[in-house]
């Protein structure tokens, strides 16, 4: 093989755990050097030369091929690099630059060959208080593996939940209802409930009703809101948006979170609305909804229609 390639992709925050390979050979790394003076050529813009180029860990995935088979090979590496990204969400939702940089190895260095700008992912109001250091980076894995089984799948339903996910990131960069909007019709693929109540009822059976809805944050703080409280308000603002109809007062209104332990709670956090916290929400019980099909086996089940729904209406 005469073509030694490699496809990198930068995390937006420090990785604090030892560096591995998560799974099929992409791994995470500290900050590549390539041979490249020019991004401007690539048409990067300042802010991601001097910001995204400049992170301290990527991650990368390499493979071998003879040189006329280098697109080829190159673009499925940035596929799976992208894929693995969304995976790497569901673990923790810091966002992503959505640079991906194609390179040539040599014992000259890394020769750039192509580089790839699809959408970046934002990071939300509650994603920005997260901190990757208290997570387990051992729960990685499953959740990439999971993420590339699904995409791979020619089960449409199994590949909906997660591409709605994507879409929704990606148009929530500069549309944040949108964004909202396309998560919650990716909860819907995953629920196939047309009323208020199924709704509710089957994202309880999913996730529990008392389960609280945003993970903990830098301080091991979160907000004091459950799965049973906001999954029908999320519902009902989703028909707002969905039929073009005009946005209530009431959901413009300032909201003051009840954040647990009570103790941190005087400490700031940005500013929300009602209708930020069902934005929220949607993003963050759709993630945990994958999290939880991918980590007890339910994806051959999601992928039987009769079967989900069976498992769906049980109570058990």
């Amino acid at each position: 093989m005469d073509f030694q390639a490699s496809v990198f992709t930068p995390l937006r925050a420090r990785w604090p755990h030892p560096q591995r390979e998560i799974i099929r050979g992409i791994r995470i790394v500290e900050k590549p050097t390539f041979n490249e003076d020019s991004w401007s050529f690539w048409n990067l813009r300042r802010t991601e030369t001097e910001d995204a180029l400049n992170r301290s860990h990527w991650l990368q995935v390499d493979a071998e091929c003879e040189t006329y088979q280098k697109d080829r090979v190159l673009n499925n590496l940035v596929a799976v690099l992208r894929e693995a990204m969304l995976g790497f969400q569901l673990w923790c939702p810091i966002g992503w630059d959505g640079i991906i940089i194609c390179a040539r190895r040599s014992n000259a260095g890394l020769q750039v060959e192509t580089v790839n700008i699809p959408e970046p992912y934002p990071r939300s109001l509650w994603g920005r208080m997260l901190d990757i250091e208290r997570y387990d980076a051992a729960q990685l894995p499953a959740f990439v593996e999971g993420t590339l089984a699904a995409l791979e799948s020619t089960s449409t339903r199994q590949k909906n939940p997660f591409q709605f996910l994507e879409i929704g990131l990606q148009s929530a960069v500069n549309h944040y209802r949108a964004g909202a909007l396309l998560w919650t019709v990716g909860l819907d693929g995953l629920l196939g409930a047309q009323k208020r109540d199924v709704f509710l009822a089957r994202l309880v059976r999913l996730l529990g009703e008392d389960t609280l809805v945003f993970p903990e944050d830098f301080m091991g703080r979160r907000p004091s809101c459950t799965v049973g409280f906001v999954a029908g308000k999320v519902f009902d603002w989703r028909n707002l948006i969905a039929h073009g109809t005009e946005i209530l007062e009431d959901y413009r209104k300032p909201l003051q979170l009840k954040l647990e332990p009570s103790e941190f709670a005087h400490i700031p956090v940005d500013d929300w609305t009602h209708e930020m916290l069902y934005c929220e929400s949607a993003l963050f019980m759709l993630l945990a909804s994958l999290r939880r099909i991918i980590t007890d086996g339910l994806l051959p089940t999601l992928g039987n229609k009769r079967e989900w729904d069976r498992w769906l209406r049980s109570t058990t």
